[in-house]
């Protein structure tokens, strides 16, 4: 689920999933990950537009995984193929407007529509990248 992005501390949140899975559970979460210090306005359109801040390097994400009690962490970077998924997204969002449209009306099509070029402009610099992490508790 992408919702880790939304939660700035991390360790908390982290210590909090150990503690709710039996020894050998499994953790399974996809996420965003910083691949490299992203641009003042990347910054801006993350905070502004997908309402997160303070992601995890991959170093960053591996180091509060062990420290909250998980190893065995497999951290497969999807960034590529999210990538490409964001910008079809973006494609076929607009060629279906008119039918959104029709749906859900001209100002929820708009701020959608927004959202989708900020992710896919995110995504499109290079810098923001996509994981799927799985880890077990020890």
């Amino acid at each position: 689920f992408l919702v880790f992005l939304h939660i700035p501390e991390k360790i908390p949140l982290l210590e909090r999933c150990a503690k709710m899975l039996k020894p050998g559970g499994i953790l399974f979460v996809e996420d965003y990950f910083l691949r490299s210090p992203l641009s003042v306005s990347e910054e801006k359109s993350l905070l502004e537009d997908v309402f997160a801040k303070d992601l995890p390097t991959r170093e960053e994400y591996i180091s509060h995984l062990e420290a909250s009690g998980f190893h065995k962490v497999q951290f497969i970077d999807k960034s590529s193929e999210w990538t490409s998924y964001v910008s079809e997204r973006l494609g076929a969002f607009v060629a279906k407007r008119d039918k959104f449209v029709k749906v859900h009306g001209e100002p929820t099509y708009v701020g959608l529509l927004h959202f989708y070029k900020a992710v896919a402009a995110l995504f499109g610099g290079g810098n923001l990248g996509g994981v799927r992490i799985i880890a077990e508790k020890k």
